[in-house]
């Protein structure tokens, strides 16, 4: 603010203040904006009233008059074109004035004023007057400003907000869908792994054994037809999957979620899924489809599930891992 933030006029206007407008020996009383006394129309120059001295233990603020409530309210980043005041509460004395000389109405950023003043005009509008008192910690101590405000003095001043302008509110960055199947580097997988056929969509649907094909899996075997280009996933995440679930090599199809086009979202690496699942999922990247060959201790074991899942069954996955958080 050009008069409140980097200077003080040398020459102090009379305002209808009570008061001495030199400075006193007497000790100013515990300030409240109630003590203070404002008339004239909002757009002229006010007339102010209050017994000096006051000190302001902290910043208070009223609107003494309000405008239609309409636009922006100030916030601490707001640029404002106001009239104002500034009346030293220690003595009364104006020390500065948008009025004077015919002055224009001032413009700035609140970030450019003391605090005081900052604080007292945010949640304001345009067409409000504004009482302010500020506590001497947040106008000009601990050196004062010049001859007519010394260190310790509170400040008041009336405000008139003409204009109201906020720095347009910052868009959120544009969030990517998340992705809806694997991406990255295709590898061939090991001819004894089942071969894995698509439906018309081109979406994982089944495993057929070829003559190639293992009996039975002796070990976990993880082998990726996709090498996703995303972070590694880590044990405790929680990762969103579409994936084929089968009876080892080629048995019934017992779950599956691309059919519903409904993804699965779930924790890995900490007991919430079966153990070849865990396992074998754990370091892969993002973006990745990977088969997971799981021998029946690392699946259901000796019970099974339900219907679908007979004791010691084996187990074959196709699982493209779309996300890890």
């Amino acid at each position: 603010m050009r008069r409140v933030f980097t200077a003080v006029l040398p020459v102090l206007l009379a305002v209808s203040a009570c008061g001495d407008p030199a400075a006193t020996d007497e000790q100013p009383k515990a300030g409240a904006l109630a003590e203070v006394t404002v008339s004239g129309p909002v757009g002229s120059r006010p007339v102010i009233e209050f017994k000096a001295p006051l000190s302001f233990a902290e910043t208070q603020r009223e609107v003494v008059q309000e405008g239609d409530g309409k636009g922006d309210a100030i916030t601490p980043t707001s640029t404002v074109t106001v009239d104002y005041v500034g009346i030293n509460a220690s003595d009364g004395a104006q020390f500065d004035s948008s009025y004077q000389g015919g002055g224009e109405p001032a413009t700035f950023s609140l970030d450019q004023v003391i605090t005081g003043f900052a604080t007292g005009l945010q949640g304001a509008h345009a067409g409000d007057r504004v009482l302010i008192g500020v506590a001497s910690e947040d106008g000009y101590d601990p050196t004062g400003n010049g001859a007519a405000i010394r260190p310790g003095d509170s400040l008041i001043f009336v405000v008139d907000v003409h204009k109201v302008v906020n720095p347009p509110k910052a868009e959120p960055p544009p969030t990517e869908p998340p992705p809806t199947a694997a991406s990255g580097t295709k590898v061939e997988p090991p001819p004894t792994v089942p071969e894995l056929t698509y439906d018309k969509q081109g979406n994982p649907e089944k495993f057929v054994a070829t003559p190639q094909t293992a009996e039975a899996p002796t070990e976990l075997g993880v082998y990726p037809l996709i090498k996703g280009e995303g972070a590694k996933v880590e044990s405790g995440q929680t990762i969103t999957v579409e994936y084929v679930g089968q009876l080892y090599p080629d048995g019934e199809v017992f779950d599956e979620s691309w059919s519903n086009d409904q993804p699965v979202a779930f924790s890995i690496g900490v007991g919430q899924v079966i153990g070849g699942w865990d396992q074998g999922l754990v370091g892969q990247p993002v973006g990745s489809r990977v088969i997971l060959v799981i021998p029946s201790e690392l699946g259901y074991g000796a019970t099974g599930s339900g219907d679908t899942i007979p004791p010691n069954a084996d187990l074959i996955f196709v699982v493209d891992i779309l996300q890890a958080s």
